[in-house]
Protein backbone atom coordinates (compact mmCIF):
# COMPACT_ATOMS: atom_id res chain seq x y z
CA UNK A 1 0.00 0.00 0.00
CA UNK A 2 1.21 3.49 -0.57
CA UNK A 3 -0.32 6.67 0.69
CA UNK A 4 -0.21 9.35 -2.22
CA UNK A 5 0.33 12.94 -1.01
CA UNK A 6 2.88 11.62 1.74
CA UNK A 7 6.64 11.85 2.11
CA UNK A 8 8.40 10.32 5.25
CA UNK A 9 8.28 12.81 8.04
CA UNK A 10 4.47 12.74 7.18
CA UNK A 11 4.20 9.15 9.53
CA UNK A 12 5.14 11.14 12.78
CA UNK A 13 4.19 13.86 14.65
CA UNK A 14 5.80 16.25 12.71
CA UNK A 15 2.79 17.86 10.38
CA UNK A 16 0.67 18.76 13.88
CA UNK A 17 3.22 20.01 15.48
CA UNK A 18 5.02 22.19 12.70
CA UNK A 19 2.56 23.75 10.81
CA UNK A 20 5.28 24.88 8.35
CA UNK A 21 6.40 21.42 7.34
CA UNK A 22 5.37 21.60 4.19
CA UNK A 23 6.77 24.85 3.28
CA UNK A 24 10.18 23.65 4.65
CA UNK A 25 9.50 20.09 2.36
CA UNK A 26 9.38 18.22 5.39
CA UNK A 27 5.95 16.69 4.57
CA UNK A 28 4.15 16.02 1.75
CA UNK A 29 0.94 18.18 0.31
CA UNK A 30 -1.88 15.96 1.62
CA UNK A 31 -3.57 17.55 5.23
CA UNK A 32 -2.13 16.21 8.24
CA UNK A 33 -5.11 15.34 9.80
CA UNK A 34 -6.25 13.11 7.09
CA UNK A 35 -2.72 11.60 6.99
CA UNK A 36 -3.88 10.74 10.41
CA UNK A 37 -6.76 9.60 10.20
CA UNK A 38 -5.97 7.22 7.15
CA UNK A 39 -3.24 5.58 9.20
CA UNK A 40 -5.81 5.61 12.16
CA UNK A 41 -8.21 3.50 10.44
CA UNK A 42 -5.76 0.97 8.63
CA UNK A 43 -4.18 0.38 11.86
CA UNK A 44 -7.09 -0.21 13.90
CA UNK A 45 -8.35 -2.60 10.50
CA UNK A 46 -5.26 -4.79 10.48
CA UNK A 47 -5.05 -5.49 14.56
CA UNK A 48 -8.82 -6.02 14.36
CA UNK A 49 -8.61 -8.30 11.74
CA UNK A 50 -5.16 -10.24 12.71
CA UNK A 51 -5.44 -10.11 16.64
CA UNK A 52 -9.41 -10.43 17.41
CA UNK A 53 -10.30 -12.00 14.35
CA UNK A 54 -12.70 -9.29 13.41
CA UNK A 55 -13.08 -9.37 9.52
CA UNK A 56 -12.78 -5.93 7.40
CA UNK A 57 -13.21 -5.00 4.09
CA UNK A 58 -10.84 -2.08 4.25
CA UNK A 59 -7.68 -4.16 3.57
CA UNK A 60 -8.94 -6.08 0.42
CA UNK A 61 -8.22 -3.26 -2.06
CA UNK A 62 -8.68 0.13 -3.07
CA UNK A 63 -11.59 1.98 -0.51
CA UNK A 64 -13.77 4.90 -2.03
CA UNK A 65 -13.18 6.47 1.24
CA UNK A 66 -9.79 6.73 0.76
CA UNK A 67 -8.58 7.49 -2.78
CA UNK A 68 -5.02 8.43 -1.12
CA UNK A 69 -4.56 4.59 -0.71
CA UNK A 70 -3.01 2.98 -3.77
CA UNK A 71 -2.40 -0.99 -3.62
CA UNK A 72 0.59 -2.21 -5.65
CA UNK A 73 3.52 -0.48 -7.38
CA UNK A 74 3.24 3.17 -6.62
Amino acid sequence: MTLLGTSHYDFTDLPMLMPIAAQLGLKGPLNGARVLRIVDDYSLAFFNQYLLGEPTTLLDGPSAQYPEVKYGQP
